[in-house]
């Protein structure tokens, strides 16, 4: 059975990767110990945060400072990105447990899901993505692919954060269970409807130019089409169809790397408390009003 401890991995470099903790990494820290009321919440870390969210957040964690690789099973890895996915896995087979990114926002209990050995979800289109990862200390995955970075390329991405799971999924079908895509990792970033997560309700009335501008803005971007029909498919969907699907979800990962600027910056918990974007009422039903309101009066 999976543990019921969380991980998280930060501060790997002195610039933070270019981001500090910031009120959304106290999200993620907060939503993963209020719904899944873990044993553990380990914060693995070289540079210790020092902001006022680092402050709050702080009281719910089990701080265990490591040292940053700068190599895995003898080939060199230099991104902090990388560092953070080897770093996940070592910890994972010390301890087992559940692995979160802090850009994962837990919205419903992952035990249901601690029965199984090793647990993943899919990314429309892509593969497995590794910013949620369940699994126990003893897990033939885990094992395996630790062991795939014999063969670890530093110039290809996403080989074997997202792709190279997937791989090992379909030739041992018996080591993992898999989510669907709307598990863990929906809305996907490149997809139409991930607007929907951050604007207002969608009145019938304006759908149909809502619709058309997103496709458009789309348009001649084939990167974002894995899944052509599903994406325009999901866009078409209503409002209340989308809100519906989250609220089923265990988590939603809010894709800091691409979404911080347009979204994420602009993130506080008075947005959350007032706000009446779909994240904002998601948030909500999660947190309650009353906790956020003693959120925002930390926040001055």
């Amino acid at each position: 059975m999976i543990p019921n401890t969380i991980h998280f991995v930060f501060g790997l470099d002195k610039d933070f990767g270019g981001k500090p903790f910031s009120f959304l990494h106290f999200l993620a820290v907060y939503s993963a110990w209020k719904v899944n009321r873990p044993d553990n919440i380990f914060f693995h870390y070289h540079y210790e945060p020092d902001t006022i969210w680092w402050g709050e957040a702080k009281r719910y964690l089990r701080l265990n400072r490591v040292e940053v690789p700068d190599e895995v099973i003898g080939n060199p890895i230099s991104h902090f990105a990388h560092k953070a996915d080897v770093i996940r896995l070592q910890q994972l087979q010390k301890y087992g447990g559940v692995y979160l990114d802090l850009d994962v926002v837990c919205l419903n209990t992952f035990e249901p899901l601690r029965r199984y050995d090793m647990v993943m979800g899919r990314q429309a289109g892509t593969g497995l993505c590794n910013a949620v990862i369940l699994a126990t200390a003893e897990s033939e995955f885990l094992k395996a692919w630790f062991d795939s970075y014999r063969t670890f390329d530093r110039g290809n991405w996403s080989r074997h954060s997202v792709m190279l799971p997937l791989e090992l999924s379909q030739k041992h079908p018996d080591w993992i269970h898999v989510e669907g895509p709307y598990a863990f990792f929906y809305p996907v970033f490149n997809e139409p409807a991930s607007a929907r997560l951050w604007a207002r309700p969608v009145l019938l009335k304006h759908r149909v130019s809502w619709i058309g501008r997103r496709i458009l803005d789309h348009a001649g971007k084939p990167e974002n089409f894995h899944t052509p029909l599903g994406y325009i498919g999901h866009t078409l969907r209503s409002t209340a169809w989308h809100e519906q699907v989250l609220a089923r979800s265990y988590c939603v990962h809010l894709w800091e790397q691409l979404w911080w600027e347009p979204y994420l910056r602009h993130l506080t918990a008075a947005s959350i408390l007032r706000g009446e974007s779909g994240f904002a009422r998601l948030f909500r039903n999660v947190i309650g009003r009353d906790e956020l309101t003693r959120v925002v009066a930390l926040a001055g």
